[in-house]
């Protein structure tokens, strides 16, 4: 069995090589936070609604004004149960944790074409035992989320 935590983190910058992504959160005022449903698979105790209370708390505690916007912070937490061969369950689950910050950007080559898109990004992927789950997957959305506060902080001091 695999302990808890095996864990590869992974930034995951979108902007062009040589340019700061967290250059692309100045001036944003407000941002609404979006957290993806769980997977069905999840085990009891991870809800989508205390990740979300998670999030918008630790914005908030920050400073940062939340609001319905098409600027947004959205976080997505995938899991899947690991089986043997013979369909036992490893109590093992795979996970993939995602915080994105998604914006309206223009296109350079042609600035009258909008889309949105992710300027800022944290994930990770690994193992983690089944009685941790839980733990694991709050504490790791924390932790990426606290990697965008600092970076949204100091491009947006108070």
């Amino acid at each position: 069995m695999l302990a808890a935590g095996l864990l590869i983190s992974l930034s995951v910058p979108l902007m062009r090589a040589g340019n700061d992504s967290s250059l692309s959160l100045r001036g944003v005022k407000a941002f609404e936070v979006v957290v993806a449903d769980i997977p069905k698979n999840a085990p009891p105790g991870l809800r989508r609604d205390d990740l979300q209370t998670d999030v918008e708390l630790r914005c908030r505690q920050a400073g940062i004004k939340l609001e319905n916007s098409a600027v947004y912070l959205y976080v997505n937490v995938n899991l899947q149960e690991l089986f043997y061969a013979d369909g036992r369950s490893e109590g093992v689950y795979a996970v993939s944790i995602a915080v994105e910050f998604s914006q309206p950007v223009l296109l350079e080559r042609d600035p009258a074409i909008h889309v949105t898109a992710t300027t800022w990004s944290a994930a990770s992927v690994g193992t983690v035992d089944s009685r941790d789950l839980r733990t694991f997957c709050r504490e790791s959305v924390r932790n990426k989320v606290d990697r965008f506060l600092n970076a949204f902080l100091a491009q947006n001091p108070k």
